[in-house]
């Protein structure tokens, strides 16, 4: 009887140990953490869409409720203002969006961040393939208008040029008049003064003297100061789209962090039987 019982206890002991090691095999298999989880980055990146569409609509719309189209000053700040909050906005949807791509079982921190990482580049993707197509209509709109205005300011000065010509008994035509006006508007007054001495058939000194009476052509200051106005702007949105990237990979690596840490599966116990 004693051999039996024997017998039955290693048996049992066998079978115990056989379940410890498939046990720990199963917890290390659960808890082996997944490098990269598209179907997490993916759901962050629709989340992040929903969220900025819910929150930049609902800002865009208090803004627009409180506009007074009667006062001059609540249109001057509407632009500023719904910018300032459509980024914060923007900011909070990566973060949320970056915290559901991180938000999955078997997920440490350092892999929510890593999801949150490539999640802040297709946010990034995305936002300058919409803004710089937008942009690129508005520079070409701005280009046509400016080319348009150029090419009016252009004509008028070619007319002055023209008129004081034939005050002094040189009669040219508008296409010669048109060329020494663009001459003089970009500030070549010797190559204006050639043009003009080859086409009246007079001398360099004279054509030097009759341009000297052409009133000052302001198309100059005018580029100047367009083209400064394009340098402070670009400028300025190449150092806010910077500042904006940078504290947005902040959010999108916090709230990737957050999220893989929020779930961490439990390794499985192994039962125990009594003896």
């Amino acid at each position: 009887m004693s051999t039996v019982r024997s017998i039955e206890r290693r048996l049992y002991i066998r079978r115990q140990a056989d379940r410890d090691v498939a046990s720990q095999v199963a917890a290390t298999t659960v808890e082996a953490p997944r490098h990269m989880d598209w179907n997490g980055v993916w759901t962050g990146y629709l989340a992040f869409v929903g969220f900025a569409v819910l929150l930049v609509s609902f800002v865009l719309g208090i803004g627009f409720s409180a506009l007074n189209p009667a006062a001059a000053g609540s249109w001057a700040g509407v632009g500023a203002g719904a910018m300032a909050w459509s980024v914060v906005m923007l900011l909070v949807a990566t973060f949320a969006g970056a915290w559901v791509a991180g938000r999955t079982p078997r997920t440490s921190r350092r892999q929510g961040m890593m999801r949150g990482l490539v999640l802040w580049g297709m946010i990034l993707a995305t936002m300058l393939w919409v803004v710089g197509g937008a942009a690129g209509v508005a520079m070409s709109a701005a280009g046509g208008l400016a080319g348009s205005a150029l090419s009016s300011v252009a004509g008028g000065h070619a007319a002055t040029v023209q008129g004081v010509l034939r005050t002094n008994g040189i009669s040219l035509t508008s296409a010669q008049a048109a060329a020494i006006a663009a001459q003089l508007m970009a500030g070549d007054r010797a190559g204006a003064a050639g043009t003009l001495a080859a086409d009246a058939n007079i001398t360099t000194t004279r054509a030097a003297s009759l341009l000297n009476q052409v009133p000052p052509l302001p198309a100059a200051g005018a580029a100047s100061t367009a083209g400064e106005a394009v340098k402070t702007g670009g400028a300025r949105a190449a150092w806010g789209l910077f500042w904006v990237s940078l504290i947005g990979l902040g959010c999108a690596l916090l709230g990737g962090a957050v999220g893989g840490a929020g779930l961490q599966r439990r390794p499985l116990r192994p039962t125990s039987q009594p003896a």
